[in-house]
């Protein structure tokens, strides 16, 4: 019965066989919009992020304990390069889905260009599974501007191109866009902000196509320590909620 919950869950979260998760709360803020990310655990979503630090996050889609998902992220600097990795896992004793990564990244005054392995296993009462797939990213960010490409899951039906700009409306306050390609489904169209409210206190929010959702998020942030709660909608099935507990150094 789990596993068929689970299925069902995929079915209607993603149409036409999408998997590209959403594991993270920076991530369910801002549509996946990396761009705006200052989080150490979006990079399961993009290997050219440039920071460095510790992250572990938890996700419960559609408000479904059966489908709950944990996931750990690191970054480390080695002088122009950054080194990535994380794992995370979802399900339980009848399905679980694990996703093992390995990424490296040159990062060089806003420039950062990164290249990252997915080891995905699948274990279900019908047997396990082994798949591999990549992840690639090229970014410049600036205090006042940023641009964005991503083609993320190399090698598998669901593989996306996103294309991303961002530009800061005043200071405190940027916004972002992002187009999304998908070979096997409909393309999307995704806008995320994000504003600073206080110094130790950044609101997120997004809106996405295809299906229609929208997204938001509270981040804390103090002396290297972030937490971040968001929630996500979805035209069919109720709130995603995801916890993000980072630090960055």
């Amino acid at each position: 019965m789990r596993v068929l919950i689970l299925a069902c869950i995929c079915l209607l979260a993603f149409p036409l066989g999408a998997l590209i998760l959403h594991n993270t709360a920076s991530a369910n803020a801002l549509a996946g919009i990396t761009l705006l990310s200052e989080s150490v655990a979006d990079f399961q979503l993009s290997p050219a992020l440039p920071f460095t630090g510790i992250a572990a996050s938890g996700h419960l889609p559609f408000s479904a304990p059966e489908a709950g998902t944990f996931s750990l992220s690191t970054a480390h600097k080695l002088s122009f390069l950054v080194l990535n990795a994380g794992a995370s896992h979802s399900g339980d004793a009848d399905y679980s889905l694990q996703d093992f990564r390995l990424g490296l990244a040159l990062n060089y005054e806003g420039l950062s260009a990164g290249y990252a392995q997915h080891l995905t296993l699948e274990s279900a009462a019908t047997g396990s599974y082994r798949s591999w797939s990549g992840d690639v990213a090229v970014s410049y960010r600036t205090p006042g501007y940023g641009y964005e490409a991503r083609l993320l899951r190399i090698g598998k039906e669901d593989t996306e191109l996103h294309l991303s700009v961002s530009t800061k409306i005043v200071t405190g306050i940027q916004a972002a866009s992002s187009y999304v390609y998908s070979p096997g489904g409909p393309d999307g169209y995704r806008l995320a902000t994000s504003i600073e409210v206080t110094d130790n206190l950044l609101l997120q929010s997004s809106w996405q196509s295809s299906p229609n959702r929208f997204g938001a998020g509270l981040k804390f942030q103090l002396k290297g320590w972030d937490l971040m709660y968001a929630s996500r909608t979805h035209p069919d099935l109720r709130l995603s909620q995801s916890l993000d507990l980072g630090y960055s150094w």
